[in-house]
């Protein structure tokens, strides 16, 4: 079979698992999902995290199928998207059987598997990061205007979708300059003219963050927080080696299978793949994860694991790069082991939705909807995991009151909120109660009693509070 059919064939089985098993198995969308699926409904050029992307994608896909359910599907259509760029990548060195591993591999990574469901900014990055570094590449060998452009248009999108992903387009800024051939394609206006595009898509985000006082940056400190808590000046270490640690974690599966094929497979000369492209595989596959330690290393930050999900876009290329082996021999067993990453992880997941009693994974968003709604309200607040549900499920799509907290929602006015009515979510009395100092109409909380039993019967109850300021019409 022709190495583009069996890519095909396997995308296809991995598109038909991952999209049909939340959707059997999980009652309710993912908190992130959810939440990027208000983002989508706001329609701003920011959010109280991100950048906009994910929820754009979102919405579009909403519009389409009107379900909430639906963004399981365009989750897997960004890692299909991804998996096909990664091969496109490894083709510019590597013959067509490698290239097809490289891709299909990483299945057995756990961010382009196991967490697929939840779509996120970070699904989407695994997508971005191999179509960025793609057009790049070319752009760096052909200096075509079209090739430019896209790689202007990729690199967009990853600002425009997640802040990290600034770590790849400043690994191949380093490329530009501290090689000579980077160097040469500095001096091409074709280049300069990509980034004045790039600029210009990305400018209605920035000019958004500056009408907003950039307030989304504490977000992005709070959450790489906590490091410098450490004594002795331990979270230098520490961190940078549980975020190294954590990449292993999550491509064991793959690199274990890489490297037995390897210790059984007749070895290549380093030179098989020529010094200048090892030199770009090295600028942006390897560089992005050591600089992303390194800042770990040099301010002592925690990073969060999942912040590395795209830096293991390049992992088979790498090892094909830098420990190549003839695959002959292998190609057949690298196939299977892909397969059974797929079947592996599926499994795994499986038994997750089955075995858990956790109220995140089996609340009935839709019957949760319905039994909480009360009088006329055009807001919804409270956890943000309850109030985008309410925000996805609900048909008249309220408005979310992220955390009840005016400066976390700067698009919404409190006082229209006092006027049109808000109904308050939470799975915490504490929290409910914190909301009635702020909300003095708040009224006492209402309870559903969400019951959990998994298939071994365990059983498990959970109070969720609710309760609803009426609109004044």
């Amino acid at each position: 079979m022709k190495s583009n059919k069996i890519l095909g064939v396997f995308l296809l089985c991995h598109f038909v698992v991952w999209s049909l098993l939340p959707l059997l198995l999980r009652p309710n969308l993912p908190m992130d999902s959810a939440e990027a699926l208000i983002w989508g409904f706001i329609g701003e050029w920011g959010t109280n995290k991100h950048p906009p992307l994910s929820g754009f994608f979102a919405n579009i896909m909403y519009n389409i199928f009107a379900h909430p359910a639906s963004l399981y599907v365009l989750s897997q259509l960004f890692i299909i998207g991804g998996l096909i760029y990664v091969y496109k990548l490894a083709r510019l060195f590597l013959p067509p059987e490698k290239a097809v591993i490289s891709s299909l591999i990483l299945e057995g990574v756990a961010y382009y598997s196991l967490v697929t469901p939840e779509y996120n900014v970070n699904i989407i990055a695994l997508m971005l990061w191999p179509a960025a570094s793609y057009y790049f590449y070319k752009g760096i060998k052909e200096d075509k205007l079209s090739d430019w452009f896209l790689f202007g248009l990729f690199a967009a999108l990853n600002l425009l979708n997640k802040y990290v992903s600034g770590i790849l387009l400043v690994c191949l800024g380093a490329y530009l300059v501290f090689t000579s051939t980077g160097r040469k394609r500095l001096k091409s206006w074709r280049l300069w003219l990509a980034g004045i595009f790039a600029l210009c898509l990305i400018a209605p985000h920035v000019f958004w963050l500056y009408e907003h006082d950039w307030f989304v940056m504490d977000y992005f400190l709070s959450r790489s927080g906590g490091g410098k808590s450490m004594p002795y000046g331990l979270a230098h270490v520490v961190y940078p080696l549980k975020f190294l640690g954590s990449q292993i974690m999550t491509s064991a599966f793959a690199l274990i299978a890489l490297f037995v094929a390897w210790h059984f497979s007749p070895k290549e000369p380093l030179s098989s793949i020529n010094k200048s492209d090892r030199i770009f595989i090295f600028f942006a596959g390897v560089l992005p994860v050591l600089l992303m330690a390194s800042i770990s290393l040099v301010l002592g930050i925690k990073l969060k694991s999942m912040w590395g999900s795209p830096v293991m876009y390049m992992l088979g290329i790498c090892f094909f790069a830098f420990l190549p082996f003839g695959i002959k021999k292998s190609f057949a067993v690298l196939i299977k082991a892909c397969y059974g990453a797929l079947i592996l992880f599926a499994f795994a997941f499986t038994l997750q939705c089955l075995l858990t009693t956790s109220a995140k994974f089996r609340l009935n968003a839709k019957d949760f909807t319905t039994q909480v709604s009360g009088n006329n309200y055009a807001y919804v607040g409270g956890s943000v995991w309850l109030a985008s549900t309410v925000g996805s499920y609900a048909a008249s799509h309220p408005q979310v009151l992220f955390l009840m907290d005016a400066k976390t929602n700067p698009w919404i006015d409190l006082q229209d909120v006092n006027h049109k009515g808000i109904l308050v979510v939470d799975e915490n009395l504490g929290n409910y109660k914190n909301y009635q100092k702020t909300f003095a109409k708040l009224p006492e909380p209402k309870v559903y009693l969400l019951k959990v039993q998994n298939i071994l019967g365990k059983e498990k109850e959970y109070k969720l509070y609710y309760g609803t300021i009426a609109g004044e019409n």
